[in-house]
């Protein structure tokens, strides 16, 4: 982009012909939440929001970043013998927990370089800006150090980061579909093995809307870990009685008989959420792949009643934002990415988009005070160099 080609230029006071640009998409899941984690299927397509990456690189050891969203942190200055986590750095964290990972895996790094980083994802939204972040950061090290990485190995990388660094239990859908993000498809994915399957992930005549609530979430001190160790609770649980390494390996015939085995039945509705999903993210890919928009839209809705009622992610405001959706025109709608905020995802008819914008719109600010944001968007290809 010419654009940021010139913000680099006034930034650093340099441009080059090694300057380089990269685009790093966000990502919007459509089915399969909180699974990736549990040995799910999950069903997400990278998508045309996201996060540009001006770099050029030095000869010296510095690094040099400086975000076009952040304008307030300046251009944030290290070196790499200082990268270890600093709060002061804010989202520049990101970009050092990959490098110093890197590093610590041995790999030749010797030189730095600067960047300019402009992101057209909602931060705090669930639409893994963070994650966009780490892999842009990944792949123009891949490129510039020669590092000849796998795109399955930089989105382990990155989740790694993610867990160690940055403090955020995630698991690895978020990665590695910005990594390998396939255009027009979402990606059947199997979180256990990492193996994916590209499917077509378009209905004729709707459209995939993305809805924001504008209610900023913050994973890392929500609680999204909180999840997490329940679900390992109910895992240790079943362990007892059947041999199994995630829950979603489990039917939702199994999991009911170990049901008196659970003293807690919040523990078991998590364990009932994860096992139930998996069966929806399955049945969701043959209602895709036979053209069924209607089926594919009652399990969307199936997905975010259980989000709501048995895995507790939900809230007011994605509730709202939910039932108004399918209240003025979506066939289908839920909450897409952790939850406790951020956005939902709707599946509207193409004919009535713009009325949609409206009258949700109007709805959910009457009821919650808040102005939502609405995106149609596409879906598009993996991390990868950007050719204006």
């Amino acid at each position: 982009m010419r654009n940021l080609r010139e913000k680099f230029h006034k930034i650093y006071s340099y441009l080059t012909s090694e300057t380089k640009t990269y685009f790093s998409p966000g990502r919007v899941n459509l089915i399969g939440e909180h699974i990736d984690y549990n040995g799910g299927l999950v069903f997400p397509a990278a998508i045309d929001l996201g996060t540009y990456g001006v770099v050029n690189a030095r000869t010296d050891r510095f690094f040099r970043f400086y975000s076009l969203n952040f304008t307030e942190d300046g251009i944030i200055e290290t070196d790499i013998d200082h990268l270890e986590f600093e709060k002061k750095h804010n989202w520049a964290n990101y970009v050092k927990g990959i490098i110093s990972e890197l590093i610590t895996r041995k790999y030749k790094i010797e030189h730095g370089f600067d960047l300019l980083v402009y992101g057209t994802l909602p931060t705090a939204s669930g639409l893994s800006s963070s994650a966009s972040l780490e892999l842009l950061t990944a792949w123009i090290c891949n490129e510039m150090y020669q590092l000849n990485l796998s795109r399955e190995y930089l989105a382990l990388l990155s989740q790694h980061v993610e867990n160690n660094y940055m403090g955020m239990h995630c698991g690895i859908m978020d990665q590695l579909v910005i990594a390998k993000g396939s255009k027009n498809r979402a990606l059947l994915m199997n979180t256990a093995t990492l193996k994916t399957t590209a499917v077509p992930a378009s209905f004729e005549g709707y459209e995939w809307v993305i809805m924001n609530t504008n209610y900023p979430r913050k994973t890392t001190d929500s609680k999204y870990n909180e999840r997490r160790r329940e679900c390992d609770l109910a895992l240790s649980i079943i362990k007892k009685y059947k041999k199994v390494d995630y829950l979603c390996e489990l039917s939702e015939n199994d999991l009911i008989k170990l049901k008196p085995h659970f003293d807690d039945l919040k523990i078991f509705n998590r364990a009932y959420h994860a096992v139930t999903e998996q069966a929806r993210t399955l049945q969701s890919k043959t209602a895709m792949e036979n053209n069924q928009p209607q089926v594919f839209a009652d399990l969307l809705i199936a997905s975010h009643e259980s989000l709501k009622n048995n895995y507790e992610v939900t809230g007011f405001q994605l509730d709202t934002i939910v039932y108004s959706a399918i209240k003025h025109g979506a066939i289908g709608a839920r909450v897409t990415g952790a939850g406790f905020g951020g956005c939902a995802i709707a599946l509207v008819p193409k004919k009535d988009v713009q009325k949609f914008h409206t009258l949700v719109g109007n709805d959910y600010h009457a009821k919650t005070g808040l102005k939502a944001s609405f995106y149609d968007v596409t879906f598009v290809n993996g991390v990868d160099s950007y050719v204006d």
